[in-house]
């Protein structure tokens, strides 16, 4: 099920609690312009009202008079002053609350209670990478009858158990529905539901939501429709004398973008997907509990600037320190045991000997001095991974750091448009090296990459040395063709970046 605009009564709950009256406002949700709630009351400080409404980072209330709702972290944006007439003894006045995401089905009363105890969710890029193939068509045309004849196959469902590295245990489910309408029309559909060892809070939920969303879509190369996540909760409530879990529906505002499609794209047009993918799905959900923050959400922002979702300077700054962040979490910081020694007997030996100028001088280079690797210094190892794995391009990575220090920090934009021009042209180099290396930490080789790459010719796979084109094209059999990579490894020295 996806996200939908909608818009109902709202009662709310003053301080948790439905023992006191309930204040009447109108709860919007729209996917352009976010989640708001609208309320009339009796006049009083903004601040003291605020504080009777929301507490616990959480406002409560029945959604359509009926439906227990959680608006979560909500700020009151606005508040007007209504005047009745000039003899009304109690003024009121309209307030406008902002939230973050809303809960349909249960009552949060603290953000930082853990009551969920699992994630369910049918997200359209899971679905496009499992790719199960249920429903499979065939057009034939039997002798001697003039018009051709449809068969549809149709396989039973798919189910599939992984208990993951911290006790979550996974299921997978493929199976196929007649979808409504007036014609008979067969739809695949793949849900993912995990079972968490323990209750977690909100927080690490939505965390783990943003983990398969980000993930997944990084895979097939392509940003999606929101899905609406499921929670089951550790609520209880009575239906038909029988105890049943309370499951929570999670909603909230996604992130705009430029290229979501409403429609999977055809399995051509996806990076990858499990029967093209040397990594198993066991693998990749084991990195949605077990990765680190960098690695995925390296993944998201690599997607975020393929897709041209952020402004150029914006986008080129967040990519540049995503690489940097991934290359110090995946191969080090780069630090030297014995730097603090080393500056400390240059500093003494400087003191010794050296003149007034010479001392000030020093103080000046050890003030800056780090202990780190520089973003070059990263740059040029994440590049030698990738030329050691034979792939295109030799830029000229000095050009992309001074690139990031043109970008203006709160001075307006200062810089021309060739500048633009040449981060826009690095960018692809960017993007593409950064999904390999994220698709290598995930558990790709750098030829199983190469082969991922080359099905989108004009986008990564122009990064692609020749001899990789083979394993995708007619002639990969042929024995004139050599895979001897080596043959390759100078191949692209003048290609876009220059010498």
């Amino acid at each position: 099920m996806r996200l939908e605009s909608f818009e109902e009564w709202f009662a709310i709950r003053p301080n948790h609690s439905d023992e006191a009256d309930h204040l009447s406002g109108r709860l919007t949700f729209d996917l352009d312009t976010g989640i708001y709630l609208d309320t009339i009351c009796f006049s009083e400080s903004s601040e003291k009202h605020e504080s009777f409404l929301v507490s616990g980072q959480t406002l409560t209330g029945w959604l359509d008079y009926q439906r227990p709702t959680t608006l979560i972290q909500p700020w009151l944006q606005k508040v007007d002053g209504l005047s009745i007439s000039m003899d009304t003894p109690a003024m009121r006045e309209s307030q406008r609350f902002v939230a973050r995401a809303l809960l349909k089905n249960v009552f949060l009363e603290d953000i930082r209670t853990p009551i969920f105890t699992g994630l369910v969710v049918e997200h359209p890029a899971f679905h496009a990478w499992v790719n199960p193939c249920l429903v499979n068509q065939d057009w034939s045309r039997p002798e001697n009858v003039g018009l051709p004849s449809l068969s549809v196959d149709v396989q039973p469902s798919q189910q599939r158990v992984f208990t993951l590295a911290d006790g979550t245990q996974a299921k997978v489910t493929s199976a196929t529905r007649v979808a409504s309408g007036e014609a008979t029309t067969l739809e695949e559909y793949t849900v993912l539901k995990l079972q968490f060892p323990e209750p977690i809070d909100f927080d690490a939920t939505t965390r783990l939501a943003w983990r398969v969303s980000s993930l997944f879509e990084f895979l097939i190369g392509t940003r999606v429709s929101a899905p609406i996540y499921y929670l089951p909760t550790t609520h209880k409530r009575m239906w038909n004398d029988e105890e049943r879990e309370v499951i929570a529906e999670y909603w909230y505002h996604p992130i705009s973008r430029k290229k979501r499609r409403d429609a999977l794209p055809d399995a051509y047009d996806r990076l990858t997907f499990e029967n093209r993918s040397p990594v198993p799905l066991g693998t990749l959900l084991n990195h949605l509990v077990d990765s680190s923050d960098e690695l995925i959400f390296a993944a998201d922002q690599i997607q975020s600037v393929e897709d041209c979702d952020l402004p150029i300077t914006q986008g080129y700054g967040e990519l540049l320190g995503c690489l940097e962040a991934f290359d110090e979490c995946t191969f080090g910081s780069g630090s030297n045991e014995s730097f603090k020694q080393g500056m400390k007997s240059l500093k003494d030996l400087v003191e010794k000997h050296g003149s007034i100028a010479d001392i000030d001088l020093f103080k000046r280079i050890s003030g800056t001095a780090s202990n780190r690797f520089s973003l070059l210094k990263r740059l040029e190892r994440l590049h030698q991974m990738w030329r050691e794995d034979g792939f295109r391009g030799s830029p000229n990575l000095k050009r992309i750091r001074d690139l990031r220090n043109v970008i203006p920090h709160g001075r307006g934009l200062e810089m021309s448009s060739d500048v633009a021009q040449e981060m826009v042209t690095y960018l692809r180099y960017l993007t593409a090296l950064g999904r390999y290396h994220v698709l290598k930490v995930l558990g790709f080789t750098g030829d199983q990459i190469g082969a991922a790459f080359s099905w989108h010719a004009h986008g990564d796979g122009l990064f692609v040395a020749c001899a990789w084109l083979w394993d995708v094209c007619p002639g990969a059999d042929d024995p004139v063709i050599s895979r001897d990579r080596s043959r390759y490894k100078d191949w692209g020295r003048s290609w876009v970046f220059g010498p």
